[in-house]
């Protein structure tokens, strides 16, 4: 979204993130020019890691803490890739976390908003987080890249007030909030049909100062007890009560920064009156209304004379938020019906404890059994283990287990990990304590689920037990490798994904004592087709620890080729992997729209872009959001503009030429390749 003084807001939950103004008020700025620089495709230039900053413009984190709803703006180069976003609260951590792809429009996409997606997508966080002011909304890419904007403490407290001609707003800021940073809207579409011209009506921190467009004057001042007041005065009472009547319009607006044209950066929207939690259907509930979280990977063994059982489960880990588990119910249910009713055994235990044996157990009954966990008053549906069919009477063999690489007798068998296999289920310890107990698992026991790293001297004690109670146990010691010479094997599943003028590079790894690794840049020598030459190691980028990397100055339009190697501190670097080749996107220019503006018999379109010389042309939108028809005649050549690198264009159609209504929403389309939109036409 670009900075425009003329952006509508519509009310309530049907707003667009892409209809409110982050430029300065018209007051104070009639036209906004942002600058460019065209990306160099004569260098290659290396992502690095950078601390969290608000955001720069064109990019914006936008936050509504009212609706529990963000949009990221911007972010154009990231286009295609999938972005982080997490909401964290100072002293309680991430309370909120969604994923998604960048658009490569000017929202880049949105969370908890119609056409956006839900808290909770692509992260284990299923809630929505309940955003408050000092929350910090932060957005991270793979390739380091991390951005942010902390909620501000400002918003109305109560209903608008009306008397005479004169509406009053009052609301409360923070004292962490720059009040110079502040505006007060009030939102009616139908104000547009009155003197007011506009769809909403502003205060500026400040005395009364008529509107620039006229119809009132307005003024936000502030109290020493963090109260503030916005005041508008109507030239007309009818005006007036048409202000007054606004449904949800009363909004406070705060932001971190304000940059020389006036962008305003890590912008929070207070919405009075509006309400949180889910704002579209299927998303998870907010953290007041979350159910007690499942528990999970539940084990069952029996004892050898069957008459009793040892459950083992996976604390559940409550959402951000939400209530704490307090306990765990756990029962199992005799799948014998008698009467009309089946025997159910089991019981309770506090939080802290994740297993629990049933006594007095029928040897000849088969049991399902059921884990919930607790959280105040609610109660978890079950995770439920399937029904193991009854022990037979006097099966005594044992399960098969066995260990790689298997323990040495006498010795200490050097490995970084140890593999569990067998039929039964696989239960051990690593601080040398009995991993049997009674005959069941022992309480400091844990189950096996995936190989054992061995980080240190370790004396690992294995049982394997079956259904039947019959159990066996393999123990020995073992230690890592220690400074093996070994070169490390070479990284799998190397992907390129191509953007504009970059590549970035993502791959696995699993080698706990890799430290570094280097990518290798294949070029074209000038062809389009793939070669294996590698560019000098001038042009190569650095090593880096993460296992994604983002190359950038690539030429547009020519395939590379990319590897990686991964190195240990004892080897070095170990062999290349496969490489893998993308071709790279030209890079287009960039667009940006500062106004559009529509009234019987004239139509102007007013923005920016980073290619002098190309010719800019306006499109409607189409009622899925495409790019749509151009508008007959709405087009103009970017013309040079200062500073250099940046290109202005206008286009204005006038009586005739001019559509007969407003467009509604623009895009507008560069011979160059950018883009720029959808963008709300105003009127007047």
């Amino acid at each position: 979204m670009q900075a425009n003084n003329n952006h509508d807001i519509t009310k309530g939950k049907t707003m667009k993130s892409a209809h409110y103004s982050r430029g300065r008020s018209p007051a104070r700025l009639a036209l906004v020019v942002i600058t460019a620089t065209a990306l160099s495709t004569g260098t290659l230039v290396f992502a690095q890691q950078a601390s969290a900053a608000v955001p720069a413009f064109p990019n914006n984190i936008v936050v509504f803490p009212d609706r529990d709803f963000v949009s990221v703006e911007g972010y154009q180069d990231h286009a295609g890739e999938t972005a982080l976003v997490e909401v964290t609260r100072p002293g309680s951590g991430a309370v909120g976390s969604a994923r998604s792809v960048v658009s490569g429009t000017d929202v880049a996409f949105e969370i908890n908003h119609p056409g956006g997606v839900c808290w909770g997508a692509d992260t284990a966080a299923k809630v929505t987080p309940d955003i408050r002011a000092g929350d910090t909304v932060s957005i991270t890419f793979a390739d380091g890249t991390r951005d942010e904007t902390t909620t501000q403490d400002a918003a109305v407290t109560q209903d608008m007030t009306l008397e005479g001609s004169t509406l009053t707003v009052l609301g409360r800021t923070g004292p962490n909030v720059n009040r110079a940073q502040m505006e007060q809207r009030v939102i009616n579409p139908d104000l547009g049909a009155t003197d007011v011209g506009r769809r909403d009506i502003r205060a500026l921190p400040g005395p009364l100062v008529p509107a620039a467009k006229g119809g009132y004057s307005s003024s936000l001042t502030f109290a020493t007890d963090g109260t503030f007041l916005a005041t508008y005065q109507f030239n007309d009472p009818a005006t007036a009560q048409i202000a007054a009547a606004a449904d949800l319009g009363e909004r406070a607006m705060a932001w971190q920064q304000e940059d020389a044209d006036g962008n305003r950066q890590g912008l929070t929207i207070a919405e009075f009156g509006e309400l949180g939690g889910p704002g579209m259907g299927g998303c998870p509930a907010g953290p007041g209304d979350q159910p007690a979280p499942s528990p999970g990977a539940a084990s069952v063994v029996h004892s050898v004379d069957k008459t009793s059982m040892q459950v083992k489960w996976t604390a559940a880990a409550s959402q951000p938020g939400a209530a704490a588990v307090t306990g765990y119910s756990v029962v199992a249910i005799d799948q014998t019906v008698t009467n009309g009713q089946q025997v159910q055994l089991g019981a309770r235990t506090n939080a802290s404890t994740a297993q629990s044996t049933i006594t007095n157990l029928n040897p000849a009954s088969t049991y399902t059994v059921e884990v919930r966990s607790l959280a105040g008053s609610r109660m978890s549906d079950a995770y439920t283990v399937a029904p193991a069919a009854a022990p037979q009477p006097g099966d005594t063999t044992v399960p098969t287990l066995a260990l790689t690489p298997a323990p040495e007798p006498g010795a200490v068998t050097k490995t970084n990990s140890v593999t569990v296999t067998g039929d039964g289920q696989n239960f051990f310890t690593t601080d040398g304590s009995p991993v049997i107990s009674g005959g069941l698992p022992s309480d400091t026991s844990q189950l096996y689920t995936g190989p054992v790293p061995i980080a240190g001297p370790t004396t690992l004690k294995v049982a394997a037990f079956d259904q039947a109670g019959n159990f066996q146990l393999i123990e020995g010691e073992y230690a890592p490798l220690a400074g093996s010479t070994l070169p490390p094997a070479a990284p799998t599943g190397l992907a390129a994904t191509a953007g504009q003028g970059s590549a970035t590079l993502r791959w696995d790894a699993s080698d706990p004592s890799v430290t570094g690794y280097q990518v290798t840049v294949y070029g074209t020598n000038g062809t389009n087709g793939t070669n294996g030459t590698a560019l000098p190691l001038s042009a190569q980028p650095p090593e880096t620890t993460a296992r994604t990397q983002t190359i950038t100055g690539l030429a547009g339009g020519s395939t590379y080729g990319f590897s990686v190697k991964a190195k240990t501190a004892a080897a070095g670097f170990g062999a290349e992997s496969q490489k893998v080749t993308t071709t790279i996107q030209p890079v287009t220019d960039r667009l940006t729209i500062t106004s559009a503006r529509w009234k019987s018999g004239e139509f102007r379109v007013v923005g920016t872009a980073s290619m002098v010389g190309a010719t800019v042309t306006v499109h409607r939108v189409t009622s899925t959001g495409a790019i749509g028809a151009a508008i007959p005649g709405a087009l103009a050549t970017v013309t040079a503009a200062a500073p250099p690198g940046i290109g202005d264009f206008s286009i204005r159609l006038r009586n005739g030429a001019a559509p007969t209504q407003n467009p509604g929403r623009i895009y507008v389309k560069s011979s160059n390749g950018g883009v720029a939109g959808p963008f709300t036409v105003s009127n007047g």
